[in-house]
């Protein structure tokens, strides 16, 4: 059972990375257990403490897999395209969007019915 949450906007604030930028999450593009893309975060937050932690990829991967089968959400998949390198391509156009939106500070990365 993991003991870590992505960031919840309800609960977490941004968090200082380098100089005096703020981050809600970091996303990376993988290829997901069912062999498509998707989209999980490297910035993980204590679900008693609150504090946050950047995991490296494979543990992220580990992580995002383990909360998908505790919670039931689900991190965005992409699976448009035959091509894994163009699901890829698609699940960081994504990333990036949403980053420029304002990231996990307007809504979860992870949600129910995906």
């Amino acid at each position: 059972m993991t003991n870590l949450e992505p960031f919840n906007p309800k609960k977490h604030k941004p968090i200082q990375t380098v100089g005096s930028n703020y981050a809600t999450e970091y996303i990376a593009s993988e290829i997901s257990p069912e062999g498509t893309a998707w989209n999980i975060p490297l910035i993980w937050f204590n679900t008693e403490t609150g504090s946050p932690t950047f995991l490296p990829l494979g543990k992220a991967w580990e992580t995002a897999y383990e909360y998908e089968n505790e919670t039931g959400k689900k991190f965005p998949r992409f699976n448009k395209f035959k091509n894994i390198d163009k699901n890829l391509d698609e699940a960081t156009k994504s990333a990036e969007k949403r980053s420029k939106k304002g990231g996990a500070s307007k809504g979860k990365l992870a949600k129910k019915g995906r």
